[in-house]
């Protein structure tokens, strides 16, 4: 009895569905198999499940399917294949419920068909963390792409950074050896029997995202995730043709994360996390990402000055002048209504609305309003056109829907539990062709501290979830202003339709 089971399910993975007509992606993925479990001690088996392929690859299976291992491995004369050929339904979740179904080992190493390993031993260094830990239900490695570039160390689902790969574009030396995830990714992984038997395997009424929404199952169960480094493989999903499954098409995406919706009570790509705190907290799930609720701001928390303290340092800290500046210009790129979320003691607010431009100045931090109004009145030059407005909850406003032709969420989307909630509410608030200005503290070439006080986004993760939350087109990727924030400027679209993403 194997002690693990590669499982690949395969649909047209040949050279024909490749972009130049070359790449023999199944091919290419056993040839890294012989090379890289040549002298893997664990006891194993290679099976391979093809869902009706029209092209090449097919054959490709068949003929590795006769091939034997060969002499010097642990399994010398043991046929390296077992092939399981299946009628086309064109759902994968099917495919890899049957590929469990026929497989024997206590461990069950998913490969996608265009992937290929590269570091010997795997499969044993997999069962190794594994068997470390009977609460560990799922290992990963690291994914790069073909050119070598780190494209993820796992997956994040329900982050204040919305779905997204940890690690992506990081050099390998940013990187933790070992580091706990909420999701491992469906192109590689090595699942413990025994917990997706618990949970009921693959539903399969998801079409697209389906080891994400099991991975949903396993976190609420109470089971672990890891990633490490010491696995690598190459993904060469970029490489093919779109294929012509019913999954892949526009509606087939959207069914599946409608689906996702119906069964989490959130949105696969943009969760708003006040939705999964109300549903889900005190379970593992929550527990397993790291959200710990609503929490309002503290300035000392983060680093922060205390109320009122930038307007009594604003004279005499080049520092601060210099902020205070980069936040002006950003006020300054629309002369109508604005909205300030964010805006600490006001100062930037009541310098714009010095100019004539209606302002109204957001804050949760009931001190931080009060400085403003005290600070103003102080220097007998009150903005007639500023308005300051304290709420309980930034998410929540109360303010007029499609009242300001401007929302300017300044370093608050890292500093509010939800930055979903934000974004929707900055859209409610905007009208047509409003814009839309994030303003962020940027962490750059650095792994993501996660259930700290701040979530820092990197460029990539800002512009992911303001397009996922829908409603708004970027006018341009996220650039660091003068004191080095990620600045994004977007447009209100009037649809609430967020594009659809499949993360491979």
């Amino acid at each position: 009895m194997p002690r693990a089971t590669v499982i690949i399910p395969n649909y047209n993975n040949g050279r024909a569905s490749s972009r130049d007509g070359t790449r023999d992606f199944l091919g290419k993925l056993l040839e890294s198999l012989e090379r890289t479990l040549a002298d893997d001690p664990t006891e194993l088996e290679i099976l391979i499940a093809d869902d009706g392929s029209t092209d090449d690859s097919l054959e490709t299976a068949r003929a590795w399917s006769r091939r034997l291992w060969p002499a010097g491995s642990p399994r010398a004369g043991l046929p390296m294949v077992r092939l399981v050929e299946l009628a086309h339904t064109g759902v994968l979740s099917k495919v890899l419920n049957a590929l469990h179904a026929h497989s024997q080992g206590e461990y069950i190493c998913r490969l996608d068909g265009d992937v290929v390993l590269e570091t010997p031993c795997w499969v044993a260094k997999c069962v190794a963390l594994l068997d470390a830990d009977p609460q560990v239900a799922v290992v990963t490695g690291l994914q790069k792409l073909p050119d070598g570039r780190v494209h993820a160390l796992g997956d994040a689902i329900l982050s204040p950074l919305g779905y997204h790969h940890l690690g992506q574009g990081l050099p390998e030396s940013a990187l933790p050896e070992v580091v706990e995830v909420e999701h491992a990714m469906g192109c590689f992984h090595a699942s413990r029997r025994a917990a997706i038997t618990q949970v009921g395997g693959y539903d399969e009424t998801v079409l697209r995202g389906q080891t994400e929404e099991l991975a949903m199952r396993l976190n609420l169960a109470g089971w672990r995730a890891l990633a490490t480094t010491r696995i690598v493989f190459r993904h060469f999903h970029g490489e093919r043709h779109w294929r012509p499954n019913t999954a892949d098409t526009g509606a087939g995406l959207q069914r599946s994360l409608e689906r996702f919706r119906e069964k989490w009570g959130c949105d696969r790509l943009a969760p708003d996390l006040s939705d999964v705190w109300e549903r889900w907290k005190g379970t593992p799930l929550v527990e397993r990402a790291g959200i710990h609720g609503p929490r309002a701001w503290d300035p000392a928390s983060f680093g922060d000055l205390p109320p009122g303290a930038e307007w009594d340092r604003f004279l005499t800290d080049p520092a601060l002048q210099s902020g205070i500046a980069a936040e002006l210009s950003a006020l300054r790129l629309v002369d109508g209504p604005v909205a300030v979320f964010g805006c600490r003691s006001g100062l930037s607010s009541f310098l714009r609305a010095r100019d004539g431009i209606e302002v109204t100045a957001v804050e949760e931090h009931a001190p931080s309003i009060r400085a403003l109004a005290e600070k103003s009145k102080s220097l007998g030059a009150t903005a007639k056109c500023l308005r300051s407005c304290y709420v309980s909850d930034l998410a929540s406003s109360g303010l007029q829907t499609a009242s300001f032709k401007f929302v300017a969420q300044l370093d608050s989307v890292e500093r509010y539990w939800n930055p979903v909630g934000l974004l929707r509410e900055s859209r409610r608030l905007l009208v047509a062709d409003g814009l839309l200005i994030v303003r962020s503290r940027a962490r750059v070439a650095r792994f993501e501290s996660r259930g700290k006080a701040s979530h820092l986004f990197a460029a990539h993760e800002l512009l992911q979830i303001v397009q996922h939350v829908g409603g708004f087109t970027p006018l341009s990727p996220p650039t660091l202003d003068s004191v080095g924030r990620w600045q994004l400027l977007a447009r209100s679209s009037g649809s609430a339709a967020h594009s659809v993403h499949f993360g491979a």
